[in-house]
């Protein structure tokens, strides 16, 4: 009686995980859709990004309407976040390393942080390998399931014929909101508008959808 019982609740719980796990893949499949028809005529360029993400690392891929698609591959090295990424346009290969780090101040919604990329591709020549050092502040909070934000920042960039010689190269202006569609899974909307080196003159605006599976 008492295993039958038992086996009942098992079967119960296995239950309502697949029925979760069915609505939240047919959610995502139907942002997906309606993301990518809604957001494609508005930009430059959309993206739709998926994650696989663990306490310690995490697995992407970003597909875009132009352009490379791109691998991540993201973990933490001591204080900073590293991530190496393979970007794959046809038959060219590029590759770029980057280190970040990102504060909150104190408890309110203000946040900072920076990163350094070093990028280079296929023929490995001073034209490909660039550094670029980008800071930036935002502005995030979360209501509910909801956390919108915004973000500035602003690039330097230098080349390895002479590392330390940075020029201003960019800046941009990012918004958007991320929303937890349950416990594992988070949806993400953000849009990036590029920027002159005066922070005037907006050039190309991308959008791109992400989806977050946490194990």
């Amino acid at each position: 009686m008492l295993a039958a019982m038992v086996n009942r609740e098992v079967l119960f719980y296995i239950d309502i995980e697949e029925k979760l796990m069915k609505k939240t893949i047919i959610t995502v499949a139907l942002a997906t859709m309606l993301g990518t028809s809604a957001l494609a005529g508005d930009f430059d360029n959309t993206a739709i990004k998926m994650t696989a993400k663990t306490d310690t690392y995490s697995v992407s891929i970003k597909d875009k309407e132009t352009g490379a698609t791109e691998f991540h591959l993201r973990g933490d090295l001591g204080p900073v976040d590293t991530t190496v990424k393979w970007l794959r346009n046809g038959s060219v290969d590029d590759y770029k390393l980057k280190a970040e780090k990102k504060n909150s101040l104190s408890t309110g919604p203000l946040y900072v942080g920076a990163h350094a990329e070093y990028a280079f591709g296929d023929s490995y020549n001073s034209n490909t390998r660039t550094i670029d050092l980008e800071p930036y502040i935002g502005l995030e909070r979360t209501y509910g399931k909801v956390t919108p934000f915004a973000e500035v920042g602003y690039t330097w960039r230098s080349t390895t014929d002479d590392v330390l010689d940075f020029d201003r190269n960019s800046s941009y202006l990012e918004f958007g909101a991320k929303y937890a569609l349950s416990e594992k899974v988070d949806m993400k909307l953000k849009v990036k508008e590029s920027r002159d080196v005066d922070f005037a003159n907006p050039g190309d605006m991308n959008a791109e959808l992400g989806f977050t599976f946490k194990f």
